[in-house]
């Protein structure tokens, strides 16, 4: 990649939500996998937001009233 390290860095950066969630091509995800195993900045980062992924799916669904979708449309 003909990228400098810190425009690489945020390139990666602006991509881990997307690698968090599986929404990236198998070619995004491999870069991305790669640049992790070499960059401690940008798998810290990840680790972050792996943890607050994680911390967030264990809250419970919290429901909301019929006439809410209304009100707010409204």
């Amino acid at each position: 990649m003909s990228d400098k390290p810190n425009q690489r860095c945020k390139k990666i950066l602006e991509l881990l939500p997307r690698f968090i969630e599986n929404d990236l091509t198998p070619e995004e995800s491999a870069e991305i996998g790669e640049h992790l195993g070499s960059c401690p900045t940008c798998r810290a980062e990840y680790e972050s937001m792996r943890k607050l992924v994680d911390a967030l799916e264990t809250l419970p669904a919290i429901g909301v009233p019929a006439t809410f979708k209304d009100a707010v449309m409204k």
